[in-house]
């Protein structure tokens, strides 16, 4: 028999659709929140809203930098090790590995110096930032950077730091033929070539660091020669004396960027300020006056390196030119090559490097009104300043 309900007994409430029972949920967190709400304020322990003070204190947000960020390297080491490397005795005429600033020449390996630190040096001489030490294969350095203003130049200056090494003598041991690169002092070391912040970051530099078995070497033995006084290394690099050695190479032109960095010989130099001295190289062990590395010095001389050294007194004039002629003509080598003076507003007491490169004659080229331009390359990776 079909059941029946006892009487009085209500019926079971019939299910809420869907849409009612969402409202009835949202009802109730409406309810719930306001009721907290309504409790938070009749809280007396609830804190106070904050009060605002026009004077109350604030920090300004630190200032966009651009990284900078390349390799520390001895220009002297690198021409030394291509000069100096060994034939390859399954291939005898194999030449070098070629002098260039590119990863993966051993070249760069041998003359990059593992240890060393990037200072980068404001308008006004203030160190912004410092690297850590150059680390090793390719003595790569990489710095917080540069405030993002590119119209500030800064200069990079190269330091020695604890633990300093070049040549890389793991890798290139002397038993198969690798002269070692001389274990000597190193100097702080200016890099004269001005970057600024017109990009994102600063790719690809090349700080120079430069010791006592170049240039250095080469010139204290001949000033002593000159002034019949012992001068050292160490005294021409003091930055505390006032005095002024820049290092000035002038390279064959670059196929890419400047990054190869072929001697160019036959390149006469002359100065407005200052002494200029020739810097050659021979063998090391040819004859007396040379340094570890083969580096003399000639006062007044034309070097076969396209490498001079112009040392400025305290009290010359600050600004100066150094102007080059190329006195070779070689018609299949585009000779004479034009070489851009250099021209300083001062130059930093202490020992300082440059790297200049000739250009070779550019034949005139006619303009065809038909071709599309095209937008210029953007090199503002390597942050050559603006104007």
């Amino acid at each position: 028999m079909p059941r029946h309900h006892a009487a009085g007994r209500a019926h079971p409430p019939a299910p809420l659709s869907p849409q009612r029972n969402a409202m009835k949920v949202r009802s109730l967190i409406a309810s719930t929140l306001s009721a907290a709400v309504l409790s938070a304020c009749a809280d007396s322990s609830a804190p106070p809203p904050p009060k605002l003070d026009a004077e109350a204190p604030y920090t300004d947000l630190p200032d966009r930098r651009v990284p900078v960020s390349g390799v520390i390297f001895d220009p002297e080491a690198m021409f030394y090790t291509f000069v100096m490397w060994p034939p390859d005795p399954e291939d005898p005429e194999a030449g070098p590995p070629l002098p260039a600033l590119l990863y993966g020449m051993p070249t760069v390996m041998r003359a990059s110096v593992w240890g060393a630190q990037v200072s980068m040096v404001g308008p006004t001489g203030e160190v912004v930032d410092t690297s850590g030490p150059a680390m090793p294969p390719w003595g790569n350095f990489q710095t917080e950077g540069i405030p993002s203003d590119p119209t500030v130049p800064y200069l990079m200056r190269a330091e020695p730091a604890p633990g300093l090494s070049v040549g890389a003598a793991d890798m290139f041991p002397e038993e198969e033929g690798h002269a070692p690169i001389p274990a000597v002092p190193y100097y702080a070391t200016t890099s004269l070539r001005p970057i600024a912040a017109t990009g994102t970051q600063c790719l690809i530099q090349s700080p120079a660091i430069v010791g006592e078995a170049g240039a250095l070497g080469a010139l204290a033995q001949v000033i002593s020669e000159e002034t019949g006084t012992s001068v050292s290394p160490a005294s021409l690099a003091d930055a505390s004396s006032g005095r002024s050695v820049a290092l000035l190479w002038v390279y064959s032109p670059s196929p890419v960027l400047d990054a190869f960095l072929f001697p160019s010989g036959d390149i006469a130099a002359e100065t407005t300020a200052g002494t200029l001295y020739a810097i050659d190289w021979a063998p090391p062990g040819s004859f007396p006056g040379q340094t570890e590395m083969g580096y003399f010095a000639i006062p007044g001389g034309m070097s076969s390196l396209g490498y001079y050294a112009l040392v400025v007194q305290p009290g010359a004039p600050s600004a100066l030119t150094v102007s080059f002629v190329d006195t070779l003509e070689d018609e299949e080598e585009g000779r004479p090559w034009e070489v851009p003076p250099f021209f300083v507003e001062g130059l930093p007491p202490g020992v300082s490097f440059t790297r200049l490169f000739a250009m070779e004659a550019s034949p005139p080229v006619e303009e065809n009104p038909y071709e599309e331009p095209a937008p210029p390359p953007d090199f503002g990776f390597l942050c050559y300043p603006e104007g």
